[in-house]
């Protein structure tokens, strides 16, 4: 299945929306899909004329996580073959820090795993009433590694930790009460709730959109003295330009 397939993108207004596109596999994040989100919003981001980046997928399923049988064929590689297939894709878990342009993600059905991963690695997440969240990885004899990162900065490490050990789904209003997603729709409005939401952000001033992410993204990462520091400059950056 060839990248163009597995990924879909079009342009609605100035949002680009990229379509999860394997929905027989209920859309398990193989090679071709990561990389191609990655590049995708690359791209965006790359292109003026966007303001902002949509997330939905095909089929039943947002996603069901990470490929499980191409997974499997890795089994054998080299410390230096596994090293290299982390560094080619550890930025599916930064994918919102990848830009400066807000990302939604709008999700239903099954949101699991590396896919719930996906999901929370956005700015904002708009989910189907019926969507269901979680991180099976421990049902599967699986360590959750690369997933427990962006879940314990997304809520904190006691909601984390239960999501994470004792792997139960949760519901689409219990994900709201986390903290893990923004905003529960009907399934059949999610796609238009994100859209609303894009161009809401488009009718904005972009300048100021952006450095309002450039600032969250540090006050995520860094001490709050540090963060104030980072806003005091971008602050007089802004007014020096405005002049």
């Amino acid at each position: 299945m060839s990248e163009e397939t597995v990924l879909l993108s079009r342009d609605e207004a100035s949002a680009r929306v990229l379509t999860l596109n394997r929905p027989d596999k209920l859309n398990a994040m193989n090679h071709a899909l990561v990389q191609g989100l990655i590049q995708t919003v690359d791209d965006a981001h790359a292109d003026e004329t966007i303001t902002s980046i949509i997330i939905n997928a095909e089929g039943r399923a947002f996603s069901a996580g990470a490929d499980i049988k191409e997974a499997a064929t890795r089994h054998g590689d080299s410390p230096e073959e596994a090293r290299r297939h982390f560094d080619g894709s550890r930025g599916i878990y930064e994918l919102g820090a990848r830009t400066d342009k807000p990302i939604i993600a709008a999700v239903h059905g099954y949101v699991l795993g590396g896919g719930c991963n996906l999901a929370i690695s956005a700015d904002m997440v708009v989910a189907g009433e019926t969507a269901v969240f979680g991180y099976p990885e421990m049902k599967r004899g699986l360590a959750a590694t690369m997933v427990t990162p962006g879940l314990v900065h997304r809520i904190g490490p006691k909601a984390a930790f239960e999501l994470l050990t004792l792997a139960e789904d949760i519901s689409a209003n219990r994900a709201l009460e986390l903290g893990l997603i923004n905003r529960v729709v009907p399934d059949d409005k999610i796609l238009d709730e994100a859209l609303a939401m894009a161009e809401t952000l488009a009718a904005y001033d972009q300048r100021a959109i952006r450095t309002t992410k450039r600032i969250f993204l540090k006050s995520t990462e860094l001490p709050l003295a540090q963060s104030l520091d980072a806003a005091g400059e971008a602050m007089l950056l802004m007014r020096e330009i405005g002049k």
